[in-house]
């Protein structure tokens, strides 16, 4: 059993292990210490549990022994607590380095690498929501800078090149050591990616690291999002496909070729639609096929479907069709899809959602009924401009009325595309 001494006066050694009949580490600690910032050790060596009635009879004990300094007394005649579980954190050879570095932040000293890996300030991160010390953990992450010492790291390199166990252990870490701009940009880095926990079929694994789960509502919330930007990307398609089998003349062009026009660029929209795989045809006179949604990357899903070519019947008809009005409107909508961009309004908001989550998560929110599109068609400044309707509550939260703009866009069950055509 390795013995490690993190508070050389300490009154109190840990044995700790990951699970039972696991391998046992040792650790002299300072029980006033781990009160004073973990609420489970101070719940644990209260005089309310069997374990601190123990340590506190131990400690009279060594002083009827002779040692009337704990400090003096040798790690073997210390009393003893056993701690079993540290949290589902991901495999390690060992978790003696962690749970010692863990120790080490309660107690202020410095950790075992200078600038930890982000795998290790991850598993930490669990190791502290476990033991209900993040409020302490996040102060001394900080204070050490070893987050901003990460993003420097990556400084430069594209997003869109992250794996999505280092986006997770980020968004969780953001999220346990209040570290905010992790928590919007990674939050919305999985909403537009996909995530393979997202997938049909995918199974829990409570054995998979804490992080493969994200706490607290969060993992549903993102899923939730996902698919309501799924939703309204799709509502283009279908709006366009309305219009063209509606019988309303959609050529303005006032030629006797118009309606051929209207036939052709329908034609056309089907075609490019199915090639590109967000339009499936089939008959309802038995339907077989199971309901399914867009995996992939969202941003490529846009890029897509900006690729639609100018369609003319002929020469007279060079601006009819599905481009010249669509891609305004994809304008709008990518704007606040770009992991690139600086509107992060689909991400997640550490304040919002910490103080105001009754008001601003989309999965507490009821959904609008209709979303009118307002303002001039110039991507994210249209929707920042949208009138805010009446009956939101107001918060403490300053963005909370932009966030609610872009989510009531995103969650109506019905839009009209089509207030202010630019066609």
């Amino acid at each position: 059993m390795e013995h490690t001494i993190i508070a050389p006066n300490g009154n109190l050694v840990l044995e700790v292990c990951q699970e039972d009949g696991g391998d046992q580490f040792t650790y002299r600690v300072d029980s006033e210490v781990l009160r004073q910032n973990s609420r489970y050790f101070e719940n644990l060596l209260s005089d309310r549990f069997n374990e601190g009635q123990k340590l506190s009879a131990a400690l009279d004990a060594l002083k009827l022994a002779g040692h009337s300094n704990v400090a003096d007394a040798p790690a073997d005649a210390l009393p003893r607590i056993a701690i079993a579980d540290i949290g589902r954190i991901s495999k390690v050879s060992t978790i003696h380095n962690l749970v010692a570095d863990f120790l080490r932040a309660l107690h202020g000293h410095n950790l075992s690498a200078p600038n930890p890996p982000l795998a290790n300030l991850a598993n930490l991160a669990v190791v502290a929501d476990r033991f209900d010390a993040l409020p302490c953990l996040s102060r001394y992450i900080g204070r050490k800078k070893y987050l901003h010492a990460i993003d420097g790291k990556s400084r430069g390199r594209s997003t869109t090149s992250f794996a999505e166990e280092r986006v997770r252990q980020k968004l969780l870490v953001g999220l346990l050591f209040d570290h905010p701009i992790w928590v919007t940009r990674y939050s919305k880095y999985l909403i537009l990616r996909d995530s393979v926990q997202w997938k049909p079929g995918a199974q829990p694994n409570d054995a998979a690291a804490l992080w493969w789960d994200i706490p607290n509502e969060v993992e549903d919330e993102l899923m939730l999002r996902r698919e309501y930007i799924l939703e309204t990307i799709n509502s283009l398609q279908s709006h366009f496909l309305k219009l063209y089998t509606s019988g309303e003349r959609q050529c303005k062009l006032g030629y006797d070729s118009s309606s051929q026009c209207d036939s052709f660029q329908l034609g056309e929209m089907i075609r490019f639609f199915t090639k590109l795989g967000t339009l499936r045809l089939q008959g309802t006179i038995y339907d077989t096929i199971e309901p399914s949604y867009w995996s992939g990357d969202i941003n490529r899903l846009i890029e897509s479907l900006r690729t639609c070519s100018t369609y003319q019947i002929d020469r007279n008809h060079s601006h009819c069709g599905l481009r010249v009005r669509l891609l305004p409107l994809l304008e709008l909508v990518g704007n606040q899809l770009s992991l690139e961009a600086g509107s992060l309004d689909i991400g997640l908001c550490a304040e919002c959602w910490n103080h105001s989550r009754r008001l601003y998560a989309w999965s507490s929110a009821k959904r609008p009924v209709l979303w009118v599109q307002s303002g001039v068609l110039s991507g994210s400044q249209s929707l920042a401009s949208t009138h805010h309707k009446k009956g939101h509550q107001k918060s403490s939260s300053s963005c909370l009325s932009r966030h609610v703009v872009i989510r009531d866009m995103f969650m109506a069950m019905e839009k009209d595309w089509t207030a202010r055509d630019a066609y």
